[in-house]
Parts: structure tokens; sequence; C-alpha cells
């Protein structure tokens, strides 16, 4: 696994005692990432952190924004590993709200197996509420990874055909044994896997895969280290003992069409990152509309009436793109 170029920000030290965690994302996910980011380094004060950040590109308004929050927090080092933009690219997608970063965690833990014993894989939509020390003591010898049973264990697993004992996990959040990955060449089995057919979840569904197939040892650990925020289009209720908090689902806090209890939550870290400027704007035709009717709720006519054209424009000019 080779990459193409990487960059350092802030510390330029290696230390072994550093918290190493990595992200995979697209450049519309950075400002989340970064949010993230701001998050873990808010609630691991006493800690070294070494964010490893796999990427095809970034502008540089968010690359300033990174040494912005090197600057603020001494001890942090981000390290951004440059991607080919056609990676993966022969390997197929059926949800349409994914993007081929998706597929960056299996590029991190292969390139980094052969440099990091450890480390933590997180998705971009997450916060992260109390320190990570119960995790990092957490024994992973023998085991491929730490990870959390998903919500929709038993579907999954009847049309994977996995094992009835098998526990299907979520990919959002992993704590990664890159030693048994490099060994056991997982990048490599899940890459085949892939090859062999379409899944709703790709990049998740693979992993589980390789780990029953093989009878690799997955560590279950506390849903409180992954908390899904929604779960059967219902919110989850946030308690004093998460650690990580998952926004996962179509709605998420930066969306300004949706106000949820957790909103003031995800600002609050939104507030104190360099990504405070942040605006989410809409990107597809469907959510022009939800903004439309954000806009009409709140009694801004003229915006509502904006976002209404131009929702009927894209609509128009996205499924004239599908049928071409």
């Amino acid at each position: 696994m080779e990459i193409e170029r990487q960059k350092i920000f802030g510390r330029e030290d290696f230390d072994e005692q550093a918290i190493n965690i990595t992200f995979g994302v697209d450049s519309p996910f950075i400002p989340m990432m970064g949010i993230c980011m701001t998050s873990l380094i808010k609630n691991n004060p006493a800690r070294k952190i070494s964010f490893h950040v796999f990427l095809d590109k970034i502008d540089r308004r968010d690359e300033e924004k990174i040494l912005e929050l090197c600057r603020q927090s001494p001890t942090t080092q981000i390290i951004l590993y440059f991607l080919p933009q056609d990676l993966y690219k022969e390997i197929p997608i059926i949800e349409k709200n994914y993007s081929r970063a998706i597929f960056y965690r299996i590029a991190a833990a292969q390139f980094l197996s052969t440099r990091l014993k450890r480390i933590i894989y997180m998705d971009a939509d997450m916060l992260c509420l109390k320190p990570l020390d119960e995790l990092l003591q957490m024994p992973l010898e023998n085991f491929l990874l730490a990870a959390v049973v998903d919500t929709d264990v038993a579907t999954r697993k009847r049309e994977l055909g996995l094992s009835d004992n098998y526990k299907y996990f979520n990919s959002g959040f992993l704590y990664m044994n890159l030693e048994f990955w490099g060994r056991e060449k997982i990048s490599e089995q899940v890459l085949k896997v892939l090859a062999e057919g379409k899944f709703f979840f790709p990049d998740q569904d693979a992993m589980n895969i390789v780990a029953d197939r093989n009878a690799y040892k997955v560590r279950y650990i506390p849903n409180r280290f992954n908390n899904f925020f929604r779960v059967n289009s219902k919110e989850i209720p946030l308690t004093d003992d998460i650690v990580i908090e998952h926004f996962a689902g179509q709605k998420k806090p930066w969306h300004p069409w949706y106000n949820s209890p957790l909103t003031k939550l995800y600002e609050s870290y939104q507030k104190i990152s360099p990504w405070h400027d942040f605006v989410y704007l809409p990107r597809n035709y469907q959510e022009h509309r939800l903004m439309g009717r954000a806009c009409l709720q709140q009694g801004k006519w003229l915006e509502a009436l904006k976002w209404y054209f131009s929702y009927l424009k894209r609509r128009r000019i996205e499924k004239n793109s599908k049928r071409g």
C-alpha cells in the first residue's frame, strides 16, 4: 500500500505514549472531522494525540484550520496521507449517501500496520465526550479489533450468511490491533471480499465477513464507545456515561433544517474549534427542499422561496443527469 505524499502539522516527534487515531474522509467532511478532533483534544487533555488522516484532497482553507488546531494544542500532531483519487474505483457502492472515502479505513490500516501496534479508527460524524483511558487499557492480544455490536445484527447476519453465534459489529468506531491486521493481511482479505459482489454497507459488511470466515476474535465493547444518535428513526437520549456519540444516519446536528436536543452539544464543540464559522449548505435537491421547509417554519419567506425554486431546478438537473 503506497500513498502519494504526506504532510505533518503540529508536533513532529514520535511518542509511543500518544493516542493514535485515524480518519478516512473526503473533502466535504473535513470540517466535521475537525470538530470531532476538537472534542477528542478537549476531553483527553493529559494525553498527546496523533491524528492520521487519509484523504485524496484538501483545500487551503481547511489546511490553515488544521494548522490553527495544532497551534491551539501544541501536544497534537496531525498527519495527512494523500491517496490516489482513483483508489478503489472498481469497488461498487449501492448506498447513494456513501462516498468512496468509506474504504480509506482499509487503506489506513494496511499502511499503518507496519508503523503502529494499535490505532483507533473513527468516522467523522462523531464527538468524544469523555477520556479514552478505559478503552486504551483494554488488552487486544489475539483480538482483531474491539468494536460495538451493530443495531441491526439479525438482518445483516441473515443477508450475509454469517454464523449463528457471530456478532455483527459497527465499523464507525474501531480499536484496531494493527499487528494482527498486518500479519493476517486483513486489508487484502477485505478487498477480495468486496470484489465478490455488491454490499449495502460495503466496508463494514466485508470486515465482518472476513472476521467470521476466519474465526478471528472480536472484542465487543459497551455501546457507550459508539452510541448511535438515532436507532430505527428514533433519537436516543444522551446519558452521562457516553464516551463516543455517533451521529449515524441521514439526519445530522450540523444540518440547518434539523433541530435536535443534541444540536447545542454539537455546536458547543464547533464554537471552540477552528471550524467555528463552518455553515453546511445543501448538496442535492432533497436537501434544498428541506432547507426551504426549515426557512418557511422560521418565517423566512423570501429565503424559503429561493430554496424552493432552487430545489425545483436541482431536481430537474439531477434527474436528467441520472437518465443520461
